[in-house]
């Protein structure tokens, strides 16, 4: 997986489910997974333990990468 084009500082890796958690700075924020086509819904994590996720949409996987870690308080610019 190329990582080239995520924020600065966003990993991806497998998660137990079959998606992709997102991780900023070793810090999972996230997650995605595969839905039609080049499509993948995207999910921010609640603000506590225990909160259920946030579906942010349906996107391709960069930009699901990318409005996650915006939502997850990313700035934008690095």
């Amino acid at each position: 997986m190329s990582r080239e084009f995520f924020p600065k500082g966003i990993t991806l890796s497998r998660n137990d489910l079959g998606g992709l958690a997102v991780e900023w700075n070793g810090i999972f924020i996230g997650w995605i997974h595969a839905s039609i086509g080049d499509q993948w819904n995207a999910y921010v994590r609640g603000k506590k333990n225990g909160d259920p996720g946030i579906m942010l949409g349906r996107f391709t996987k960069d930009e699901a990468v990318r409005r996650i870690a915006l939502a997850a308080g990313w700035p934008g610019t690095e």
